[in-house]
């Protein structure tokens, strides 16, 4: 995987720089008083910083990821000057150390090879010789550079390029990227002070920084002190008792999820109580699971996750927060999350206008597109031009089994412009695989797209709709779409779309859809005759514009909710990062 536009060519291992800390004085070239020497200056009286200065124009200009950079500075060296500067170097190195705090191996980085050589400078290991100075030195000026600039700009914009982990064909969101601008304000940066560099590039974001914290709670935990959770022979219910509540308890105890009542008579935690029913129902909203009043497979295969697991999804999730889009978000923002299965709606002006709603994605076969977009219109009472994809897969297929099929969803066939009628065609000799008909489902409740959908501009042909299948909200796993997103608070999301509006917007919405109106006042004017319909078509106005991303994320926050959330990794796009952060 390249890094945005650095390479990495060594290994990192943490190694005591004992040299880093030692005193050292600087050789004055403006003052006549006499001042102590330097460890660097006593071992290299002959050294001469404008021979270095030489030299190293000489090597660098070869060099095509640093060779900018030098040539910026004048080929001046940013960690030798009359002394080696083992005080920033010392500081790089810990910092380097350190990424594992940001979810990175210690593999990324050359810390190793620059503490070895900056030691065996300190310590005179190379001997006396100008020469293997020069090019050691060198040497270490390549490397810790590389470092600084590989670090500041993967932590400003990530250090893989989601385009090449996801694919093109399901990753349509603009990042900020490294450009020349960038590069010139990186070079000032570093010239001026390497280590100020790095330390301000960390993410400030507070989900990157709540994720740092969970990582390092979690990292000091052991999963020897989890007990393995058995699963009975039927789902664990109220009253339930067993070692294996016990295990449950403790395994939320050390979460967080749960708190006993000290004065509780039970002192080992062994019965299914309402108190610990609601612990494990907190940790399964946690994890975007449902809740529910028993305790089955699903949840004891969840509670028995090693902490390897959570560890590996906040690695994941640190790089993601590490892109930033390039797209600026609306003041009215639609943000879905497609392994939590959730939308949320929110107005920065308006911090009570909030709206989450659960959402059905695309199937693994399947899979719903990352994009970012602005909402254009929604239409009411929409037909479905069903793909020929679908046509020939499902349509045709069902229709040969059943002949009813076709006129029992309300569908109709068109060939040449023109409809055909289904029962003049014989589906016996039909080859599903050319079917060439083009199949339109019409406006109704039992049509696919529900009876309202919300388009906007992309690639994919994906939008957001209600759909007739009610139930499927009620599912843990909800990647069973096409592609799109099935929304299941719709006239919630419309109104959102819309506000601000009159109470009875929402009425209105509902009527023109054949459905029943809520309100007395709507009821009122219905049966006045007053209830006015909405056009088919509602264009977003243009001063209410509102952006929508959808995106992957299996580590996440709520907006006004300070806990870390989970979702399980459906699309399996968490390895394929881990995959290639292992390789930068």
């Amino acid at each position: 995987m390249k890094h945005y536009s650095l390479v990495c060519f060594f290994a990192i291992l943490s190694l005591f720089f004992w040299s880093c800390k030692r005193g050292q004085t600087v050789i004055s070239e403006s003052s006549k008083k006499e001042v102590v020497k330097s460890i660097f200056a006593q071992h290299y009286p002959e050294f001469n910083p404008g021979d270095l200065k030489e030299r190293l124009k000489e090597v660098v200009s070869t060099d095509s990821i640093i060779a900018p950079f030098y040539a910026h500075t004048s080929y001046t060296p940013i960690w030798v000057h009359d002394t080696l500067d083992t005080k920033n170097l010392a500081e790089l190195i810990e910092l380097l150390n350190d990424v594992d705090k940001h979810g990175l191996s210690n593999d990324c980085f050359t810390s190793t090879e620059i503490a070895a050589i900056t030691d065996s400078i300190s310590s005179k290991l190379y001997g006396e010789d100008l020469n293997t100075i020069y090019s050691k030195i060198i040497h270490l000026e390549q490397s810790a550079t590389k470092a600084v600039a590989k670090y500041v700009t993967g932590m400003r914009f990530g250090f893989l390029n989601p385009k090449d982990i996801y694919g093109k064909k399901l990753y349509d969101i603009d990042l900020l990227k490294p450009d020349s601008t960038y590069t010139v304000s990186l070079y000032e940066e570093m010239k001026e002070n390497p280590i100020k560099a790095m330390l301000e590039s960390h993410p400030t974001d507070s989900i990157y920084r709540k994720l740092q914290e969970e990582y390092s709670r979690l990292a000091n935990l052991s999963d020897t002190m989890f007990q393995r959770i058995v699963m009975g022979s039927s789902n664990y219910r109220l009253g339930s008792k067993g070692k294996n509540i016990s295990a449950i308890a403790n395994r939320l105890i050390l979460t967080g999820e749960y708190t006993p009542d000290p004065n509780s008579r039970d002192s080992l935690h062994s019965e299914l109580n309402e108190e610990l029913l609601a612990a494990i129902n907190l940790f399964r909203i946690r994890n975007s699971y449902l809740e529910e009043k028993e305790v089955g497979l699903l949840t004891i295969n969840a509670l028995n996750r090693p902490i390897e697991y959570y560890l590996n999804t906040i690695k994941a999730n640190m790089e993601r927060y590490r892109w930033k889009r390039s797209k600026q978000e609306h003041d009215k923002h639609i943000e879905v999350n497609v392994p939590a299965f959730m939308l949320v709606a929110s107005d920065k002006r308006n911090d009570s206008l909030l709206l989450i709603s659960r959402v059905c994605v695309g199937s693994i076969r399947n899979k719903t597109p990352l994009m970012t977009s602005d909402l254009a219109y929604m239409n009411l009472n929409p037909t479905w031009n069903i793909p020929s994809s679908i046509a020939k897969t499902e349509v045709a297929v069902l229709q040969k089994k059943d002949p009813t099929y076709i006129k029992r969803k309300n569908m109709k066939l068109y060939k040449g412009g023109k409809e055909v009628d289904p029962e003049s065609i014989d589906w016996s000799k039909i080859n599903t695989s050319k079917f060439s008909y083009i199949v339109r489902q019409q406006p109704g409740p039992s049509n696919s797209l529900g009876l309202i959908k919300f388009m906007f501009n992309n690639s994919f042909s994906v939008y957001l709709h209600d759909t007739p299948s009610k139930a499927t909200f009620n599912r843990k796993n909800r990647a069973v779409s096409h592609g799109c997103i099935r929304v299941q608070k719709p006239f919630d999301l419309a109104v959102f779309a819309m506000y601000p509006v009159a109470e009875i917007y929402k009425d209105r919405l509902l009527y023109s859809v054949g459905m029943s109106v809520e309100t007395k006042e709507a009821k009122k004017l219905l049966k006045e005759e007053k209830l006015k319909k909405l056009p088919d078509i509602i264009n977003i106005p243009a001063d209410n514009k509102i952006s929508l991303a959808i995106d992957y994320r299996t580590a996440f926050c709520y907006p006004k909710d300070k806990a870390l959330y989970y979702a399980d990794d459906i699309y399996e796009y968490d390895e394929l990062i881990l995959e290639e952060l292992d390789k930068i």
